[in-house]
């Protein structure tokens, strides 16, 4: 695993950024990813997964209010970025540095936003170091004198990331808004693609797979699974019928197969079944091996009183039909009543894969494995 440096110092202010012949031009370009709050360590072990990272290649991290942040000034290969599905936007920094910024870096940024065309600057500023608004004229005064202009009307954006003495001139090359872009529509509260690919990557998926979702919606959590997975046998079931009927048509999108009266949507390796029902009476699929839930909360669905016997017989009804490898992976942000609900039905203790925030709410991801 990547060893991660994470940056919670706190910087004294200092002079604002300006055109220097002392501060170096960045080599190589790096790369900057984001991430929701409290995914950087999923995120940096699926950089390794796709190889794009080295087991023992060093990452800064800076975890944020409203996202978590990692550099990485080299990758193996920035193909393999493609492939990440926890991330919400990867940009590729042809100039980053320290608290000044060169001539040539500035001639640099000049250089390939005159190739790429038109871009709107996106400035984002944290820590006491440089102030945004003055960032933003530097740079477009700057960058001017060399030829290029900014253009507020277009989409295609530039960014500016800014994080205490340290700052990231990016260029994204993918966003989480392309994730949703896959989906034919998703259901009101429903879980973030980015969240839901985290979920599914902490799982460890295998081909071989018998997952169960007991509380699917959209069918955010499968969907994800099948991409890491995609021989891996799934079967969702929600008390909703509309929410049921958006999982169908995201996973038939997804697959390329149409399903049947039944729910079953069958790819040429595959096997995903969406139905209407109770999961807590309901019998889960015979040789499971993973259950993924996003558990409600009570906040857009659920309630706190009820989750304590909700949530047991949700997790009974995997436990009944678990096979010795089955593992459990189950969020929420009703901690007290997870607990209680683990306690009732004597399972392994919970192991936390990671706190995250979604929509300003902390939720845990827990994973468990069988009875204790």
């Amino acid at each position: 695993m990547a060893k991660l440096r994470l940056d919670k110092s706190e910087t004294k202010p200092s002079k604002p950024a300006r055109e220097t012949d002392e501060s170096p031009a960045s080599v190589a370009p790096g790369y900057l990813l984001q991430c929701a709050p409290g995914l950087a360590k999923v995120l940096q072990k699926e950089l390794n997964f796709v190889g794009a990272t080295s087991r023992d290649q060093k990452l800064f991290v800076k975890l944020q209010r409203n996202h978590d942040l990692i550099f990485a000034n080299k990758v193996k290969s920035d193909l393999r970025l493609d492939e990440i599905r926890t991330a919400e936007m990867v940009l590729r920094c042809p100039a980053y540095g320290r608290f000044k910024i060169s001539q040539r870096q500035l001639a640099l940024m000049a250089e390939t936003l005159t190739h790429l065309g038109p871009r709107r600057l996106v400035v984002s500023v944290a820590g006491q170091v440089f102030q945004r608004q003055d960032l933003a004229r530097f740079l477009t005064k700057s960058l001017a004198e060399r030829g290029y202009s900014f253009d507020d009307d277009v989409e295609d954006e530039v960014w500016m990331f800014c994080i205490d003495e340290s700052w990231y001139f990016g260029l994204p090359v993918f966003k989480s808004r392309a994730l949703r872009d896959e989906r034919a529509s998703e259901r009101e509260g429903a879980l973030p693609p980015t969240i839901a690919a985290a979920m599914a990557f902490a799982s460890v998926p295998r081909a071989h797979d018998v997952v169960f979702d007991p509380c699917c919606g959209s069918g955010t959590l499968l969907a994800e699974f099948h991409r890491y997975a995609r021989e891996a046998k799934l079967t969702g079931v929600d008390i909703d019928p509309h929410a049921v009927k958006i999982a169908r048509k995201n996973m038939e999108i997804l697959v390329g197969e149409t399903s049947d009266t039944e729910g079953l949507i069958a790819g040429p390796h595959n096997e995903t079944r969406l139905t209407v029902g109770d999961s807590r009476t309901q019998t889960a699929p015979e040789g499971l091996t993973l259950t993924l839930a996003n558990l409600p909360f009570g906040v857009q669905f659920g309630d706190r009183a009820s989750n304590p016997a909700l949530y047991r017989d949700l997790i009974a009804a995997s436990l009944n039909s678990a096979t010795p490898e089955w593992r459990g992976m189950f969020l929420t942000s009703d901690t007290e009543s997870f607990a209680q609900s683990v306690r009732d039905l004597a399972v392994t203790p919970p192991e936390v894969m990671f706190k995250v925030k979604i929509r300003g709410e902390l939720a845990t991801c827990y994973r468990i494995k069988g009875r204790s």
